[in-house]
């Protein structure tokens, strides 16, 4: 963990990438180097020299009060400032929000990776009877396990579940009522969430349903996607929707996303991982998570299956799109050139709120 907000700032530097200019499966974007092999990749990663310039990039990156990093000569970058001064003057119109567990915390619903989060319940309440827990916790929510063990999941897995998901009496948080402040404007695209609480469609906020994609379920609807299961119809209708493949032959009303931002998910598991890479050319794109270490490992290591398994796929079909990179693009030369880039490590009610603090137009001209 770091004791500041971490924020990169990257840039679009080009727009005639291909997939075919996408580095080697095996390339390690913090050594500049091409290993060769997935066992030399995972050897050099764990190596010393690795480990020194992660850190190394981490420190180089740490900025205290939130100042703005100045851009290498190579970059034009986009920091907070100019993020916040777009947003508010209605720059983008065309919003797509993605948002996980880090976005209910502070509505008392726990996440699923920190201390005292879900999977480190179904370590302690699992761990001695299926040792695979501790290091997978995922397994014990997955369809092979309902299937090999049915009376512990009805009986102990479910109620655990159901006590996280008593989001009736939860109330939406900052970053919940800003979703509900960009539909307000009309700015509002879609809302693809992994959050099974429901908060999104809460009353209070009035956002159509149709602008949230629950992409693992509902505990209301009692529709949980467990890990091993397909994604909803809807999720994959609703991606070719918001990002079709070819945009030039897009309905004429539909503008291309032109904002994604991405609010506490640490980006581990597939197809949700892949939607930022769904982004069009010369979007930006922004990623918001109390620890951008854990969403940028990805990079370095295979993202986890839906059965909580470490894979190596490098690409994957979402609806139309028959292929989607599963790389991690936050980083490294290959993202730069498609999206202006913002990486912020802190909380995202935090970043809500010092948004919302921003100065406006109208304030200013109200101080003349």
């Amino acid at each position: 963990q770091h004791s500041h907000a971490t924020i990169r700032n990257l840039e679009m530097i080009g727009n005639n990438e291909t997939d075919e200019d996408l580095e080697p499966a095996h390339w390690c974007n913090v050594c500049s180097k091409d290993l060769q092999s997935k066992k030399s990749l995972q050897e050099h990663e764990c190596g010393k020299r690795h480990r020194r310039k992660v850190e190394e990039a981490f420190r180089q990156h740490s900025m205290p009060n939130f100042q703005k990093r100045q851009p290498s000569s190579s970059l034009q970058g986009i920091d907070e400032q100019e993020l916040f001064t777009n947003l508010r003057n209605g720059q983008y119109r065309n919003i797509v929000v993605l948002t996980g567990a880090g976005v209910s915390t502070a509505a008392g619903i726990p996440d699923f990776r920190s201390p005292q989060g879900l999977f480190e319940t179904i370590r302690t309440t699992f761990g001695k009877r299926f040792p695979y827990a501790h290091d997978c916790p995922e397994i014990i929510l997955s369809r092979d396990f309902v299937n090999a063990h049915p009376a512990i999941y009805q009986e102990e897995v479910v109620p655990i579940l159901e006590h996280i998901g008593k989001s009736v009496d939860a109330q939406p948080t900052h970053t919940h009522h800003f979703c509900a402040w960009l539909y307000q404007r009309g700015w509002l695209r879609r809302v693809y969430t992994q959050n099974v609480d429901g908060l999104h469609v809460h009353p209070s906020l009035n956002i159509e349903e149709e602008l949230v994609v629950e992409c693992h379920g509902s505990m209301r609807k009692g529709n949980i996607v467990l890990y091993g299961d397909d994604l909803p119809r809807r999720f994959y209708n609703c991606c070719d929707d918001d990002f079709p493949e070819n945009i030039r032959g897009a309905d004429l009303h539909s503008n291309p996303v032109d904002l994604v931002l991405v609010f506490g998910t640490s980006l581990q598991v597939y197809p949700f991982c892949a939607i930022p890479n769904l982004a069009p050319k010369g979007c930006v794109r922004v990623l918001i998570n109390r620890s951008l270490d854990d969403c940028i490992q990805t990079s370095h290591q295979q993202p986890r299956d839906d059965y909580g398994v470490l894979q190596s796929p490098k690409k994957i079909r979402i609806g139309s799109r028959k292929v989607v990179t599963l790389q991690n693009l936050w980083t490294g030369r290959k993202g730069n050139k498609r999206w202006r880039q913002l990486l912020v490590e802190g909380d995202c009610d935090d970043f809500v709120q010092r948004f919302h603090s921003y100065p406006s137009i109208e304030n200013d001209e109200n101080k003349k």
